[in-house]
């Protein structure tokens, strides 16, 4: 059995090699395949990291979207804005001491942004 498939497979080669036009395609097929510098290989792996790269910008266009809402929010409000510095930043008075008590589980989605 052994020898018959070596044997089948010694024919098909001697067909490749004889045969000028299934010579050349077999020869190019192999080339862009892996050799060349756009090679199929390549070609599939850069479709992935597109596609990975893809998803991050509508995270992040995401993200903006809720930095500029919040922004909206504290523009023009100075109260807004000092509870904002004094909850995300720490930001105190001079004579005054911060507490800081742990988060509890809901955050709201500007904390989970922020990092706090």
């Amino acid at each position: 059995m052994y020898i018959c498939t070596m044997q089948m497979l010694l024919q098909i080669a001697r067909k490749i090699v004889t045969n000028f036009y299934l010579g050349t395609s077999t020869f190019f097929l192999v080339w862009i395949t892996f050799f060349d510098g756009n090679d199929l290989i390549s070609l599939f792996s850069n479709r992935l990291k597109f596609a990975e790269t893809e998803s991050d910008i509508a995270y992040y266009r995401e993200r903006i979207d809720l930095v500029l809402a919040e922004q909206a929010r504290l523009h023009g409000n100075p109260d807004a804005i000092e509870r904002f510095a004094r909850e995300k930043f720490l930001m105190k008075k001079e004579n005054e001491d911060v507490y800081i008590y742990p988060q509890e589980a809901n955050n709201s989605i500007f904390d989970r942004l922020i990092g706090f």
